[in-house]
C-alpha cells in the first residue's frame, strides 16, 4: 500500500520497506535519519574539510523532494550543536503551546481594597514572558493608574512561582554568567535581563556621568577609570554574577563616551523595582502605613491570589517571539521559553522537565543521538548528530504550523546573525548558526519559489587554531554546494 504526503512542491511516497520523512510512518515510528539512497552523496563534506580525521564534524543534507541525501558525513556522530538547538526549542515549544501561544503578566489586588484609590498590596503575576520591555511596564502602570488606584498601603508581592529557583540552565559556565550573551532566566524580565550602562567624561574635568537604562535602583556602577588624552580604552563589566555591581575601568579621553550592555544579578528583583518606579510616574505610590523610606517589594515563589485583577500585558505571538529568537540568538529568550513548555506541562517550568518534554519530541521525530538539556545550546552538555538535527528540521516541516516554523529561521544573506553569511548563493537558504569556542554550525533549509527543497546540518566541532577561526567560511562554502546541488 502507497501512501502519499504533500508539503508544499514536495512529495513523498511511501511503502513497506521504504522509509522516508519523520513522521510519515503507517507502521512503527520512521526516523528522518534514514533515506532511501542508493550511492555516494554528490557532496563530499572532505572536499570543504580536509581535516575531517583531526576533528569532530556531523553533517547531513537531504532533499525533500526525493529523500535522497546531498551530503552525509559522520552524520550519526554527536557534537554540540551549539545555538542550533534553538531550531528545536522553537519546533517542540510549536507542539506544546502553538505559534500563536501568548504569555500573560497581570497586576491586581492583594488583600483588602480600602477604596477608590487605596489598596492594601499590589500584585504581580509573572510567567516567564521573555519579551516584556521597560516601555510594557510604564504600560502596565499607566493601566493600573487608570482603575483609580493611587496609594497601595503595603507592599508589591511579585509571584515568580511559575519557574522553579534555577537561574542558568546546566553546564553553563561561570565565563556564560557574567557576559550579556548569558543573561539569567527568570519569571519576571525586563529587557533580556540586561541594562545599558554609559559612562561619560564632560571636557577636560576628571568627572563622570553615570547613566543606566533601565534603571531600577539597584544597579551600583563603581568607576575607576585614568583620565588621558590619548590610548583610550575602556572596560564596562560585571565580574560577580550574584550581585548588581557594574564596573568600569580603563582611560577616557576628554568628551569621552562608552556604552555596554550587562547582565542583571538578581532579576526577578530588579524588573520589580523597574516597575516600581513606572507605578510612581504614573502616579501610584507605595507608601506603607507607619512610614519607610522605600517602597517595600517581595519576591515570592508561592502563587499569590488576586483579590481583584486590575490590568494584563499581553505579549507578542510565540511566533513574533521566536523570529527574533532565532535571528538573534537570545540565550535567555531560549532559557524561558523551554521553561515555560515546562510550566504549561507540568505546573513549574524546570529544566529537568524540559530536557523530558524536549526528549520525547526528539524521539517522536526520529532524532536517535541527541542530548538537550537547555533551550539556546550554550549547555556544555548538550550534544546532538547533523542526522538529529535534520529530522527535528523535518519533523516541524510535517506540522501544521510549519510555514510559521521555517519562517522563523533567518534568512542568510538578509536577516539576524546570518546576514553577513551566503550571499552570493543564489537559492534562499534559511539558517540558523551556532558556536561555541571550537564549535561552529549552520542548519536549516533551502527553499525555491518560498518552498523548502532541502533540509541541512553541519556541526564542526573540536576546532582547534586556523581550523578554528576559519571554519565559518567552510561551512559556508559547504552549506552552498548543498544548496546548488538542491537546485
Amino acid at each position: 500500500m502507497f501512501e502519499t504526503f504533500r508539503l508544499g512542491r514536495r512529495r513523498f511516497v511511501q511503502a513497506t520497506g521504504l522509509t522516508m520523512i519523520a513522521g510519515a510512518a503507517t507502521g512503527g515510528q520512521v526516523s528522518a535519519a534514514t533515506d532511501s539512497d542508493s550511492g555516494e552523496p554528490p557532496v563530499d563534506a572532505g572536499d570543504v574539510f580536509d581535516h575531517l580525521d583531526r576533528a569532530a564534524i556531523s553533517v547531513f543534507a537531504r532533499d525533500l523532494e526525493t529523500g535522497e541525501s546531498i551530503a552525509d558525513s559522520g552524520s550519526s556522530r554527536p557534537v554540540p550543536p551549539a545555538s542550533t538547538t534553538k531550531v528545536l526549542t522553537t519546533a517542540t515549544a510549536f507542539d506544546e503551546l502553538g505559534p500563536d501561544y501568548r504569555y500573560e503578566t497581570t497586576v491586581g489586588v492583594v488583600g483588602d481594597r480600602r477604596n477608590d484609590r487605596v489598596v492594601e498590596s499590589l500584585g504581580i503575576v509573572a510567567r516567564g514572558d521573555p519579551d516584556v520591555t521597560a516601555a510594557d511596564l510604564e504600560s502596565l502602570a499607566e493601566a493600573v493608574a487608570e482603575t483609580g488606584v493611587r496609594r497601595v498601603t503595603d507592599r508589591l508581592v511579585v509571584d515568580v512561582s511559575a519557574f522553579d529557583d534555577g537561574e542558568h540552565a546546566p553546564a553553563w559556565t561561570l565565563g556564560d554568567a557574567v557576559n550579556s550573551y548569558g543573561s539569567k532566566s527568570s519569571a519576571f524580565v525586563v529587557d533580556h535581563n540586561e541594562v545599558e550602562v554609559t559612562v561619560s567624561r564632560q571636557g577636560n574635568d576628571c568627572e563622570f556621568d553615570v547613566a543606566v537604562e533601565p534603571d531600577s535602583g539597584l544597579i551600583d556602577v563603581d568607576v575607576d577609570v585614568e583620565c588621558v588624552d590619548e590610548d583610550r580604552f575602556v572596560t564596562i563589566t560585571t565580574t560577580d554574577h550574584w550581585t548588581n555591581t557594574v564596573e568600569v575601568g580603563g582611560r577616557m579621553v576628554p568628551d569621552d563616551e562608552a556604552t555596554a550592555d550587562v547582565p542583571v544579578g538578581t532579576p526577578n528583583e530588579h524588573a520589580a523595582g523597574v516597575f516600581v518606579r513606572a507605578l510612581e510616574e504614573a502616579g501610584v505610590n507605595i507608601t506603607p502605613d507607619g512610614g519607610g523610606p522605600e517602597p517595600e517589594v517581595e519576591i515570592t515563589d508561592e502563587p499569590i491570589e488576586l483579590t481583584e485583577e486590575l490590568a494584563t500585558h499581553e505579549s507578542r505571538p510565540l511566533s513574533a517571539i521566536t523570529d527574533g529568537l532565532n535571528d538573534w540568538s537570545y540565550n535567555m529568550v531560549a532559557e524561558n521559553i523551554a521553561r515555560t513548555v515546562a510550566a504549561e506541562r507540568d505546573g513549574v517550568g524546570s529544566w529537568a522537565a524540559w530536557e523530558g518534554i524536549l526528549g520525547s519530541a526528539l524521539e517522536d521525530a526520529g532524532a536517535e543521538t541527541a542530548q538537550i538539556r537547555d533551550g539556546s545550546g550554550l549547555s556544555r552538555h548538550d550534544l546532538a548528530s547533523a542526522r538529529d538535527v535534520v529530522a527535528m528540521i523535518e519533523w516541524g516541516l510535517e506540522a501544521e504550523w510549519s510555514d510559521t516554523f521555517r519562517e522563523t529561521i533567518p534568512i542568510a544573506g538578509e536577516e539576524g546573525t546570518v546576514r553577513n553569511r551566503l550571499t552570493d548563493v543564489e537559492p534562499t537558504v534559511r539558517a540558523k548558526s551556532g558556536s561555541l569556542r571550537g564549535v561552529t554550525c549552520l542548519a536549516g533549509v533551502v527553499e525555491d519559489d518560498e518552498e523548502p527543497i532541502a533540509s541541512f546540518a553541519v556541526l564542526a566541532a573540536n576546532l582547534t587554531g586556523e581550523r578554528a577561526s576559519g571554519a565559518s567560511p567552510r561551512v559556508d562554502e559547504l552549506v552552498a554546494k548543498i544548496a546548488d546541488e538542491a537546485t
